[in-house]
């Protein structure tokens, strides 16, 4: 006896030939997504690591006057046409910083294609006079140029004979401590020693003494301003003296 099929078998198998085909195509779609993705990745460490598209063509210096940001640079050393992220940050900041004039030196990529150097340069606090020259010193205490004269608003350092190192770190101490508008009158100090510092506040000559309660001598010495003495002692604060 012959058994012909039945009119819904040829559709059935069509919709089962197609749902396997989305079967495979299902198992299928993950792996074309990682190989996707590999070719992705690769792509882009060939753009950022190895190509040109992303290259260091500009060195940019910040923080310095122009003259001095081309021997920057040249102390910096930073290779251009090199990809950018290839590029070693740490070297050329402490190539730069060996310089004395230099307290702090950071460099950074700007993408696509800038390296940006920011330098922060040494601000002179004290003029140390030493031999007909003058060495600036800044607040931590670093005497980083000898000039051949103070700068204007930098107060010159000097004493009976060499300021010792303590007699200077009490100076810049004072000078710290000392409010902007006191501090920018101040036109010379003298160091006696780390327990006797004395400057000239316009015409007024302050006897500071040490370091101890310096904001009790500040205070006292705005008081005591306004009376038009021509010396002020505030070096025992709770008994100052004028003269």
């Amino acid at each position: 006896m012959r058994v012909r099929p039945a009119r819904g078998d040829g559709a059935d198998r069509r919709r089962f030939e197609q749902r396997a085909r989305q079967a495979r195509t299902l198992r299928r779609r993950p792996v074309l997504l990682a190989l996707l993705l590999v070719v992705l990745v690769a792509a882009g460490v060939y753009l950022v690591g190895f190509s040109s598209v992303l290259a260091a063509r500009t060195v940019v210096v910040e923080g310095v006057p122009q003259a001095q940001q081309a021997a920057v640079r040249e102390a910096a050393a930073i290779p251009t046409g090199v990809p950018l992220a290839r590029i070693d940050l740490d070297a050329p900041g402490r190539r730069v910083v060996q310089s004395p004039l230099y307290a702090s030196v950071e460099v950074a990529r700007k993408w696509p294609s800038t390296v940006l150097i920011t330098v922060t340069p040494r601000t002179p606090v004290l003029a140390l006079k030493r031999s007909g020259d003058f060495q600036l010193v800044d607040a931590d205490g670093v005497a980083y140029q000898t000039v051949g004269a103070a700068p204007a608003g930098v107060p010159v350092a000097s004493g009976k004979g060499e300021v010792s190192p303590q007699g200077l770190r009490a100076a810049i101490s004072v000078m710290s401590t000392l409010p902007g508008d006191l501090r920018g009158k101040v036109s010379a100090v003298q160091v006696q020693g780390p327990s006797m510092v004395t400057f000239q506040l316009d015409k007024t000559t302050v006897l500071w003494g040490d370091e101890s309660e310096p904001q009790l001598k500040v205070k006292v010495l705005r008081a005591l301003l306004s009376k038009g003495a021509g010396t002020i002692n505030v070096s025992a604060p709770h008994s100052p003296a004028t003269s």
